[in-house]
C-alpha cells in the first residue's frame, strides 16, 4: 500500500477498504479493516494503517506537532510515549502509534483497544514499513 508492506495483522479483523485524502498539504493513504454490520447495522473499525506524506514532515518532532493538530489533541495533555517501531523513532498513545520514516514520509497505526492488545498494535506497526526495508 503506497510503497509500504503490511507483514502482520491481528486475527479476527474485518474486511479492508482503502482511502486517500489530504489535510494541510499532507497526503494520507489508509487501509481500514472493519467488522460488521452488527444487528443494528453499525460497523466497527478494528485497525487502520496510514502512510503520511508531506514536505512539512522533516523529523519526528514536526510529525508529532502535525499529528497533534490533525487529531485535535491538546499538546499539554496528550500522553505520548517515545517508542522504537521496527528501527524508526515514534510515539505511542493508548490506541495508536506513529513513526517517522524519512523526511516527508511517516506512518501511523491505530487499533480498537477494546478488542485488541497493545502487543497487537505494536506488532502490526513494526510490520508496516517501506517495501525497500523488507
Amino acid at each position: 500500500m503506497d510503497g509500504f508492506v503490511i507483514e502482520k495483522l491481528p486475527g479476527g479483523i474485518g474486511s479492508p477498504s482503502d482511502f486517500e485524502y489530504e489535510w494541510e498539504e499532507v497526503v494520507f493513504h489508509s487501509r481500514v479493516w472493519e467488522t460488521g454490520p452488527d444487528p443494528e447495522g453499525a460497523t466497527k473499525v478494528d485497525l487502520t494503517v496510514k502512510t503520511v506524506r508531506g514536505e512539512k514532515l522533516i523529523d519526528l518532532e514536526s510529525l508529532r506537532t502535525f499529528l497533534t493538530e490533525y487529531h485535535e489533541k491538546d499538546p499539554e495533555t496528550w500522553e505520548l510515549t517515545a517508542v522504537d517501531v521496527g528501527g524508526y523513532g515514534g510515539y505511542a498513545a493508548e490506541d495508536q502509534v506513529f513513526f517517522f520514516i524519512s523526511p516527508g514520509i511517516a506512518a501511523e497505526v491505530s487499533i480498537d483497544r477494546g478488542r485488541f492488545t497493545e502487543e497487537d498494535l505494536m506488532t502490526t506497526a513494526a510490520g508496516f514499513h517501506p517495501e525497500s526495508s523488507a
